[in-house]
């Protein structure tokens, strides 16, 4: 059995809400930010049918799930932070795009079975208190054929990863330097492809692809 099944073995962060989330979304929304979110959002619907339903885990300042639907498709947010679901909301507003977002644990989905052809979640796995049970989470709300889409923080990167991954933000320095500070705490608390392999075989998926680049680690998990 995996000794990462559960995250007790960390100190877990509070829950990001207030002023904090809001100089969050500001760090984030960068131009150069946005247009790599714009060409993630480009590729990884490639495959996906019109009028699909995709299901954003963790979404933050909501800037991926509107690019998400920007390109047509139907689109759903879960953040267990409020204030996120106040600041994303106002920005689908402001862009024009119409996008579902709603206050919920990813451990326990307010969503029926079999519900999105696509579940995503970005930058926020490692921070899960129950990895095993927002995978079985993610399988469950997945129509079959269906894949789930983990992006985080690798911890085999290293310092130089990060570096190039600040300076493609395009931030000034003392906001460059804060964000790299923040980034070598928190890969600390991330998962190298062989422990989150670990947990995958704990779940209904079973298996997956896992793949690295720079400070990411890429998962992708099909329902059959």
């Amino acid at each position: 059995m995996s000794n990462i099944k559960d995250r007790k073995r960390f100190k877990i962060l509070p829950e990001m809400g207030g002023a904090l989330a809001r100089n969050y979304a500001r760090q984030r929304g960068t131009g150069p930010q946005i247009e790599q979110w714009r060409q993630q959002a480009r590729e990884l619907t490639a495959d996906l049918p019109e009028g699909a339903k995709i299901l954003e885990v963790a979404f933050g300042p909501g800037y991926f799930a509107v690019e998400l639907a920007r390109l047509g498709f139907s689109v759903t947010g879960l953040d267990v932070a409020p204030t996120f679901v106040e600041i994303a909301s106002e920005y689908a507003r402001t862009e024009g795009v119409e996008v579902s977002f709603r206050e919920g644990d990813v451990a326990a989905m307010p969503f029926d079975d079999e519900s999105f052809d696509l579940v995503v979640c970005q930058a926020a796995f490692k921070n899960f208190v129950w990895p095993v049970k927002a995978l079985d989470e993610m399988h469950r709300v997945l129509r079959p054929g269906g894949t789930a889409v983990v992006q985080d923080m690798n911890r085999d990167s290293t310092d130089g990863d990060i570096v190039r991954e600040v300076e493609s933000m395009k931030l000034g320095k003392l906001a460059a330097l804060g964000v790299r500070q923040a980034l070598t705490g928190l890969r600390r608390r991330a998962y190298t492809p062989v422990d989150f392999g670990g947990l995958v075989a704990e779940t209904a998926f079973r298996t997956g692809e896992i793949t690295t680049s720079g400070i990411t680690l890429d998962v992708r998990l099909r329902r059959p």
